[in-house]
């Protein structure tokens, strides 16, 4: 009888350890199957994965070691990225300090909390049209401000969001009162 260890022939079934005493045979078997499961990856390997012949294949391989000079090109970065994130968020908080509470609430409600028009309106006590003139206006506040102070450009063309009144609406022209 030969012991023999489980791990070693059945890996991704059996991951600790397990020694087991199986017939000489069995053992013989075993061992010999592991060595031509081995030799035809090795065989398949040699005629099949040439870095020429298969497209892709090096994407399989690790990446080569990096650089300090990476590390801190990656660091310095991620500093620059968080600097100007954080002045985003300060220049935002002080746009939005310009907003009435009414346009505030509404706009944390759509963009933030990602509530539809219907019930930001229900929440606040108005029509679903006043609600979004309300979105609307503030959005425009927002644009102006960000002008203003010279953080942003002024569009080139009108934009949805740059008009100040909502559309007129078609109506029947009257003819001539009749006589």
């Amino acid at each position: 009888m030969k012991t023999i260890n489980l791990k070693k022939y059945y890996y991704p079934i059996c991951k600790k350890d397990t020694f087991v005493e199986v017939p000489d045979e069995v053992a013989d078997a075993i061992v010999e199957e592991s060595r031509a499961e081995d030799a035809n990856d090795a065989k398949q390997h040699y005629h099949c994965y040439s870095l020429d012949a298969s497209p892709g294949m090096e994407n399989h391989f690790p990446e080569q070691a990096v650089s300090p000079e990476d590390i801190l090109m990656e660091k310095e970065t991620e500093r620059e990225q968080e600097a100007a994130r954080t002045l985003m968020v300060e220049r935002l908080q002080e746009a939005l300090a310009t907003l009435t509470p009414r346009q505030t609430s509404c706009l944390h409600a759509r963009f933030w909390e990602g509530k539809p028009f219907k019930e930001i309106a229900e929440a606040e006590g108005f029509t679903t049209s006043a609600a979004i003139v309300t979105v609307r206006n503030a959005i425009i506040k927002l644009q102006k401000y960000y002008i203003k102070c010279g953080w942003m450009k002024p569009p080139k063309e009108k934009a949805i969001c740059t008009k100040t009144a909502p559309p007129k609406r078609n109506r029947k022209k009257t003819s001539a009162k009749k006589s």
